[in-house]
């Protein structure tokens, strides 16, 4: 208890005469949600994005706040397919369709900026493949990852702040280093 504490029961105690009393505590802002109001909360993150980016995966909204937690916690894609006992690609799909980005998604053969410029003028998979020098099966991984980033900019990444606000994550500037070079290369496509 604070010391204004112990001097208000002090002065009670004094002035009363019942010498025993029950303190009834409130939960209070600031305190510790626990797991399952967590869980609760990513639900309805999860739903919330599924109604408007209709995230087009087969893994349930339970399965996705797992994917939410298991991402945060470290553990890796192959991981977390072998989890929910689906393909590493349909899992990076999920991963990316709740716009939570690792650092290896932006490693492209390319510069992105190259494949931003020619997503933005409409460029079709075929052409883009043929200008960039790779497979259309690249381009095609690699346009998910810029659409994927494209949505969490433009929603000033709102869903994974409130990832790592709930679950008290750790990835700060991490973070904060991908979404500032999002904002340049994003920034410097518009110009």
């Amino acid at each position: 208890m604070s010391t204004k504490t112990d001097e208000l029961r002090e002065l009670f105690l004094k002035l009363s005469p019942v010498t025993t009393f029950t303190d009834r505590q409130e939960a209070g802002v600031g305190d510790v949600p626990t797991d399952e109001e967590v869980d609760d909360t990513l639900r309805t993150l999860v739903a919330e994005m599924r109604e408007r980016f209709g995230l087009g995966t087969p893994l349930d909204d339970d399965d996705l706040v797992a994917l939410v937690r298991g991402f945060y916690a470290g553990e890796s894609d192959a991981t977390l397919a072998d989890r929910f006992d689906v393909a590493v690609e349909t899992l990076v799909d999920a991963r990316l369709s709740l716009q939570l980005f690792r650092p290896d998604d932006a490693d492209a053969p390319f510069d992105l900026r190259d494949l931003l410029r020619l997503v933005e003028a409409d460029a079709d998979d075929a052409t883009c493949a043929a200008e960039l020098g790779v497979s259309e099966a690249v381009i095609r991984r690699y346009r998910r990852v810029v659409a994927a980033r494209q949505t969490a900019q433009r929603e000033s990444y709102y869903y994974p702040l409130e990832f790592e606000s709930l679950l008290d994550a750790d990835t700060d500037d991490e973070l904060s280093a991908a979404r500032e070079a999002d904002r340049e290369l994003f920034a410097e496509i518009k110009d």
